[in-house]
């Protein structure tokens, strides 16, 4: 079972600062000593913005308007409360202003109210249920409860409404690879990260995919450097140590990750990413104990969390244990039926079972949702094989995991194996190729995985001898 280090996904919730975005009526107008606060506050005269909105909402006590300029000049200036007294007043005044409506939501999301914040959400997208900013909020309020799939649904549907909304992409990215959809993520962080290049969410998740291909330098020494800064917060620190160990096990220098991890996690305990995280890296060195320590841990702070249970199920197939792991990934597919790596790790189970038909149906229906996830396309040919397909339909199905993940050591593996094969038709044997991907295995391949080492040499020793 191949097994990546997860994604530390960022989610960023979004506060409007516009003053008005939906069609005006008179009930909509904006008090000239609100627009002059605004001005003031843009101009950077906080004290004067203040003062001058403060003015507006005793001079307009019934203007719904002037209560969210006074309400957003709060928020900017640090008084959370103040803003949502004000953005309460607002929707009072008019329960049908979106932009009100959703600025108490987020703000009130900050607090931890999550039931507040989905009704504030939900109150914007009734009367206008194209707005991408309440569409792409209540997706992070969704998730925090737990509500996985329907969060997917709504990053989803804001960048559809919006295209352009580069925070919509980035979470939905995140959500795509909580569930395994690695390519699916990629190219939401991608879009993400085109759309908006001074948002360091997506261009910090694309180097967390542990792609070197995907590392942007410039942003991880942006975090290393605001990190260091006096007065950096604990959890600032703790997320470029979390970004540096993830360097550290994309070169496979699992001590050293550990080691950075557990720094990171002495400042922000709680962080279930780094959790999950040191786990993986713990059950990568063996330390399998240590490993399900963490991810129960994880488990306790967000339970249900799907990464961190299908880790603990990995684990648990580490350790021998099929019965605990099958009942993690059964688990997790009640809980959301399209996270594709549990049907995936059910799948690998089946077969040690000798279940093929089962496992057949799992690896297909983890093609269906992740249709690029070459280790499940690669897995699939492995069954088929033993179905007894045609040498040369087997060759393609290698080849073409391999055109998905040239990474994919066990692919290298199984078709090199298969060209350079003295059984293998003679129209089909390639021993130059053979060789090349031989050679490709013994450079990705694991340190602990002897028993492809040897594989693999002894068809090299069988090549060389025909020379």
């Amino acid at each position: 079972m191949r097994r990546r280090l997860p994604l530390v996904a960022l989610l960023v919730v979004v506060l409007l600062g516009t003053l008005a975005a939906r069609p005006a009526h008179a009930a909509d107008e904006v008090p000239r000593e609100a627009r002059m606060a605004y001005q003031q506050y843009r101009a950077g005269q906080v004290e004067a913005a203040l003062a001058t909105s403060e003015r507006a909402v005793k001079l307009h006590e019934l203007s719904c308007p002037a209560w969210r300029v006074r309400a957003w000049i709060l928020s900017q200036s640090g008084n959370r409360q103040g803003a949502i007294a004000a953005y309460a007043r607002a929707v009072r005044l008019d329960p049908t202003d979106p932009i009100s409506q959703n600025n108490l939501g987020a703000l009130v999301l900050e607090v931890g109210d999550l039931e507040a914040a989905l009704k504030a959400f939900e109150a914007a997208l009734a009367v206008r249920p194209s707005y991408a900013d309440a569409l792409n909020n209540r997706g992070v309020v969704l998730e925090r409860m737990k509500r996985a799939q329907e969060a997917e649904v709504a990053y989803a549907e804001a960048a559809r409404v919006d295209p352009s909304h580069a925070t919509a992409h980035n979470n939905l990215g995140a959500a795509l690879m909580r569930r395994g959809d690695r390519a699916g993520a990629e190219a939401a962080f991608r879009r993400s990260a085109a759309l908006d290049p001074t948002l360091d969410a997506p261009a910090l998740n694309l180097a967390l995919l542990q792609d070197p291909a995907l590392t942007d330098r410039a942003t991880f020494e942006r975090l290393l450097a605001a990190a260091s800064m006096p007065g950096a917060s604990a959890a600032l620190r703790a997320r470029a140590l979390g970004a540096r160990a993830a360097r550290a096990a994309e070169g496979q220098s699992w001590e050293e990750a550990r080691r950075l991890y557990l720094e990171a996690l002495e400042l922000d305990p709680r962080n279930v990413d780094l959790l999950n995280n040191v786990a993986v890296v713990e059950d990568q060195l063996g330390m399998d104990r240590f490993a399900l320590l963490h991810l129960n841990a994880a488990l306790r702070i967000r339970p249900g969390f799907p990464v961190a249970r299908n880790n603990l199920g990995i684990v648990h197939v580490h350790r021998g244990d099929l019965a605990r792991a099958k009942t993690e990934f059964l688990g997790i597919l009640e809980q959301d039926p399209r996270f594709h790596r549990a049907h995936y790790n059910l799948g690998v189970i089946y077969v040690s079972e000798g279940d093929l038909t089962r496992a057949r149906q799992s690896f297909r229906q983890a093609a269906r949702l992740a249709p690029r996830d070459a280790a499940v396309r690669y897995n699939l040919a492995l069954l088929a094989r033993e179905s007894g397909v045609g040498i040369e339909q087997e060759k393609r199905a290698y080849e073409a995991a391999l055109a998905l993940d040239d990474t994919l050591a066990e692919a290298h593996l199984s078709l090199g194996g298969l060209l350079a094969d003295p059984d293998t038709p003679r129209e089909i044997r390639d021993e130059a190729a053979a060789r090349r991907h031989l050679l490709r295995f013994l450079e990705l391949v694991p340190a602990g995985d002897d028993e492809g080492r040897a594989q693999a040499n002894q068809w090299l020793a069988w090549l060389n001898s025909l020379r």
